[in-house]
């Protein structure tokens, strides 16, 4: 059985590759300290048992679960926490597996047999609400987001993102030279990159800030956004005017 194994703490890794010497069923096919890389990878390859730290630079791996169980549903996690009381209350609440730092080889074996045995699989559908009622209860930020392109999958840097917008329930990520469609809602953006300078300025609307160049009044006492190097135009709200005004003064 494959395995992957991803903590930006090597110390963490090395002990869990230790430990998965002991049983002959599996084999550590990469390790990552760097979540990017692994998410990169973890696109790409099929796994059976992946090893996920949850608070890493970057890229949160309950972000990175939800897109895995997405595109592979099979794909079994076991989180790796350290002392956050609120995880792991959130991991047992939802039957979601779990290794708590420091380790100990007691909750470690649970974690493999809870894999090995079959009866534990969890229906994907079931899997995303657990992922998603944990992603409500944790707080992290994100630095990337994945951006879907027909079967493509990129990974974006925040910082080349101009605009998210919702159109018929769906949310597209806008870049200089692409659009792409994003699996969140406009809402959870919103959550997780607050402190990112992204500011909503209407109801299907979240901009990045420093990527515009100024804003325009409109006879409806609403204002249109434009951008330094893109001829999009994203309006804003009459809300938020005196919000976004008090946000450059």
């Amino acid at each position: 059985m494959k395995v992957v194994i991803v903590d930006d703490e090597i110390n963490s890794v090395k002990y869990i590759e230790e430990k998965l010497r002991g049983y002959k069923e599996f084999s550590v096919q990469e390790t990552f300290t760097n979540p990017v890389d692994a998410l990169a990878y973890l696109i790409r390859t099929k796994v059976d048992l992946l090893f996920l730290d949850i608070e890493m630079p970057g890229i949160s791996g309950l972000y990175i679960a939800e897109q895995i169980a997405l595109i592979r549903p099979d794909t079994k996690i076991c989180f790796i926490s350290a002392h956050n009381e609120g995880a792991v209350k959130a991991f047992e609440l939802n039957a979601l597996d779990y290794i708590q730092k420091p380790f100990t080889m007691e909750r470690f074996d649970k974690c493999i047999r809870r894999f090995m045995d079959q009866k534990a699989k969890m229906d994907p559908q079931v899997k995303m609400n657990a992922l998603s009622d944990v992603n409500q209860a944790i707080d992290y930020n994100l630095n990337m987001v994945c951006g879907y392109d027909d079967e493509n999958i990129a990974i974006l840097n925040i910082s080349d993102i101009y605009y998210f917008e919702t159109c018929n329930s769906i949310v597209f990520i806008h870049t200089k030279d692409k659009i792409y469609r994003g699996n969140k809602t406009l809402a959870f953006y919103e959550e997780k990159l607050e402190n990112q300078y992204f500011f909503k300025t209407h109801k299907s609307y979240l901009v990045n800030l420093s990527k515009v160049d100024h804003f325009s009044p409109r006879i409806t006492y609403t204002y249109d956004m434009f951008f330094k190097d893109v001829k999009d135009v994203v309006p804003v709200s009459r809300s938020k005017v005196k919000e976004l005004k008090e946000y450059f003064n």
